[in-house]
């Protein structure tokens, strides 16, 4: 929706809708109405995933090094952090995905003023690939595991108004992180608009929304890149260039811990909701202690918060689940993808060894919006009124990491336990049909391997995953 035709907005969506809906249609022939109160699964039944089809991504030239810039690298794709259906699976099982890159490729060295973060290629800019995905034709015996080819269709930078590409340097505000170049002896300039990608969501029409990690904030964006709005929390005074901010989300988000902004965006099968989901509670020990998550509802049409609701960390089967229970070692937030107009996929995953998905339902979890008691450190929410998120597990991952990591690693490491979620980071999720979902991972671009040998070598992969009920 270009925010230059605001006038048309309802008639380009109806029309983009009746042109344009394969994936909406998608979406409505299986989902129902969203809100039937049957439970998720059937009692008894397996919760284990299954791997159906996988590939690996070709090697692509993100960005070359440069001779004149020291310790500078080539960068191929990596670090993805999201990935998007773009084409619903058809019955030659061809499909396509859109993935998206962070950042880029960076680390903190130790140098003579102290450990100071660099750019190990100051020209990568965030980068979205389209890939057309063939050979996963599904059937209900799955039988061998598939082989898939992913074709790079196309490939694009972000871009302000006026054509400036967008980097992923930090903005330059107090609190940010100073990136230096790869040898971390000059500091890079600033990008007031830089951003840290991290989830997307595509409407019928083309244009798309992301979320990014820094301030954090929710981007609009043309079909073609060019980034319309950026919506950032109240009182954030993020000095405008040729993109305009917004100041409407609420205050306290400005309260992620560094790198743990906001991990994920879904959009309603009706295109009725933005979802931005945090990664992990705010910054503050309290809040970490709680275990509790903020999930942003907006306005697709206007970048208008909607709704807010308490998404909190853990298994839900425990009997001291909803009065504060137990709160998983580091857990967080790493994908997620709308199946309903209230409901959601969650990729929850924690330094315990735990990597499981589950189906969280709003419609009876409080609107906390308007809320002005600080929530964030409260353990019983039912203290103080508040419904969390109903989440049901729907699937266990944990049994498929070995499986993640001999694809990743080409067989080269099979992680231990204590290893298996922290080493591997599983991302992005998008869902294909009713029975699968496809999972990406994130291999931060190989760089612990740039700098030491005994690394090993991570890929970029994806993995289709049939699920143990139909959703």
């Amino acid at each position: 929706m270009a925010y230059s035709h605001q006038s048309q907005l309802l008639t380009k969506a109806a029309a983009a809708l009746l042109s344009c809906s394969v994936v909406v249609v998608f979406f409505i022939s299986w989902m129902g109405d969203g809100e039937a109160e049957e439970p998720l699964l059937e009692s008894g039944k397996s919760l284990q995933c299954q791997i159906v089809a996988s590939t690996v991504f070709p090697e692509i030239i993100l960005a070359k090094d440069d001779p004149s810039v020291a310790h500078d690298v080539p960068v191929g794709l990596g670090g993805i952090s999201d990935v998007t259906v773009e084409k619903a699976i058809d019955d030659s099982g061809q499909f396509v995905i859109r993935l998206l890159t962070d950042r880029g490729p960076s680390r903190k060295i130790e140098t003579a003023d102290g450990k100071q973060r660099v750019f190990l290629n100051p020209s990568f800019v965030p980068t979205a690939l389209v890939f057309r995905v063939s050979g996963c034709s599904l059937d209900e015996s799955h039988g061998e595991l598939k082989k898939l080819k992913a074709n790079l269709q196309s490939q694009f930078s972000l871009q302000s108004p006026f054509g400036k590409v967008i980097t992923g340097r930090s903005n330059g505000l107090e609190g940010d992180d100073s990136i230096a170049n790869p040898s971390g002896e000059e500091l890079l300039a600033p990008d007031v608009n830089g951003i840290d990608p991290e989830g997307c969501a595509l409407l019928a029409d083309g244009t798309f929304w992301l979320c990014e990690e820094y301030r954090p904030s929710i981007l609009c964006c043309e079909a073609d890149g060019t980034v319309i709005k950026r919506f950032i929390p109240k009182g954030v005074k993020l000095p405008s260039s040729d993109i305009q901010i917004v100041e409407n989300l609420p205050a306290h988000y400005a309260k992620r811990r560094a790198n743990r902004g906001f991990e994920s965006l879904a959009l309603s099968p009706d295109e009725s909701t933005i979802w931005a989901l945090m990664q992990s509670p705010f910054d503050d020990d309290a809040a970490e202690r709680s275990g509790n998550v903020r999930l942003l509802g907006c306005n697709p049409e206007n970048g208008q918060p909607t709704s807010e609701y308490i998404y909190r960390l853990g298994d839900p089967a425990a009997a001291d689940f909803l009065i504060g229970g137990v709160v998983p070692d580091d857990g967080k937030l790493c994908a997620m993808a709308a199946i309903g107009p209230k409901k959601l996929l969650v990729l929850e995953q924690s330094d315990d060894g735990d990597a499981k998905m589950y189906c969280c339902e709003l419609g009876e979890a409080t609107n906390v919006l308007d809320d002005a008691q600080d929530l964030d450190g409260i353990r019983n929410l039912s203290q103080v009124g508040v419904v969390p998120v109903k989440k049901t597990l729907v699937a266990d991952l944990a049994n498929l990491l070995p499986s993640f990591a001999s694809d990743i690693t080409a067989g080269q490491w099979r992680p231990e336990v204590d290893e298996q979620v922290a080493g591997l980071k599983i991302e992005g999720l998008a869902v294909l049909d009713s029975n699968h979902v496809v999972v990406v991972n994130d291999n931060d671009f190989n760089v612990d391997r740039l700098f030491d040998e005994n690394e090993v070598s991570r890929r970029s992969c994806m993995w289709v995953l049939s699920l143990p009920q139909s959703l």
